[in-house]
């Protein structure tokens, strides 16, 4: 399972491969660490609801004896940083998502191929959502269309699971009564999702194993067909984490690299749906991806060394790297771009980083 290979390959330091000229950029300041939360559990993912006043942490939780543990969701003032709220979940949550304007949120379980429905102002779970009649194991990302109606997960499964049907969707038009409606057929391991700003287009990361190359499935959210792909030839990482620029022109994926592969940051031209860039990381192996609401800055997490790179949309350079806890896992940014919330699956802790002001 992806969760047991992320503690293993954190075991062989040897893989860990550097990329020149990238240290040059850490002597550029502005970007620090101004607050570590400890969450007492592993974190997985993490996002901030829509008003920026909350980031929702999905923890995971440590693996004892080869079976995760009951896992949950906690709510952090953005302003306060403070743990307002802790909620109970499904086995190894690894995602968050909210939908429409906030009032409900959606968590990954991935022991129990299952997705917890939550009510976001009660802080309470409303539903559990069972997704063996796709069949689907080891749901990982998960995101709703813009007004909400309905939710994509995606698999890190693959096909251990017997199934290709790796994006699951809800039919989330009754919030009160959430159902599973169907899927989309995509081989191999679906990584963290994303939208369009227009909400004309789900972007899926694709990965087909230790093979390559990495791929962008597009998806109709209205129909939900494939409607194209975006590969990126030449190499055999994973795409894991993909982010949308705001003006709905760029995408950005983290790579994780296997062996010799090389990983980055993979800018793709979407009106031309090209290669743009590869943005060279200090690691191999890029995790989770982040871009602000202005679209100054995209935040990639280091998953080996403990770091985050913070790459200028205008240049696609990497202009700081910084350090923060074990194993990061996810980045999200809050609505005014001041701040960024990174979780260290490593350890039990949240860095939050202050964004400088354009």
């Amino acid at each position: 399972m992806k969760r047991l290979f992320a503690l293993l390959i954190a075991l062989c330091p040897a893989i860990v491969l550097l990329s020149p000229g990238v240290g040059a950029a850490e002597s550029v300041a502005g970007f620090e660490v101004v607050a570590t939360v400890d969450v007492a559990t592993n974190p997985f993912g993490v996002t901030v609801a829509p008003d920026g006043k909350t980031a929702w942490v999905a923890n995971s939780g440590p693996v004892l004896h080869g079976e995760s543990q009951p896992g949950t969701v906690t709510v952090i003032g953005t302003a306060s940083l403070a743990i307002e709220s802790v909620l109970q979940v499904g086995r190894f949550p690894e995602d968050v998502a909210f939908a429409g304007p906030g009032g409900q949120a959606f968590v990954t379980n991935s022991s129990d191929a299952t997705v917890s429905v939550l009510d976001a102002v009660a802080r309470t779970v409303t539903q559990t959502v069972s997704l063996a009649p796709v069949p689907m194991q080891f749901p990982f990302g998960i995101i709703s269309t813009r007004d909400g109606a309905k939710v994509f997960v995606t698999s890190a499964g693959g096909q251990r699971d017997g199934s290709l049907q790796n994006i699951a969707i809800l039919d989330n038009s009754d919030p009160a009564a959430v159902t599973l409606d169907g899927t989309v057929t995509a081989a191999g391991a679906t990584g963290r999702p994303a939208i369009t700003p227009d909400g004309r287009l789900l972007l899926v990361p694709r990965s087909r194993g230790h093979a390559g190359p990495p791929e962008i499935l597009l998806v109709d959210p209205a129909t939900d067909q494939v409607v194209d792909s975006i590969v990126m030839s030449g190499n055999q990482g994973a795409a894991m984490d993909v982010a949308v620029s705001p003006d709905g022109r760029s995408a950005y994926a983290t790579l994780f690299g296997f062996g010799v592969a090389q990983g980055g940051v993979w800018v793709v031209d979407l009106r031309s749906r090209t290669t743009a860039a590869v943005v060279p990381t200090p690691d191999v192996r890029m995790h989770g991806i982040g871009i602000t609401p202005d679209g100054r800055f995209v935040f990639a997490t280091n998953f080996l060394l403990g770091q985050v790179s913070v790459i200028s949309t205008a240049t696609n350079e990497v202009v700081q790297n910084v350090t923060v806890g074990q194993l990061p896992n996810e980045v999200a940014v809050t609505p005014d771009s001041t701040s960024a919330f990174v979780t260290n699956q490593g350890d039990t802790t949240v860095s939050v980083i202050s964004i400088p002001p354009g």
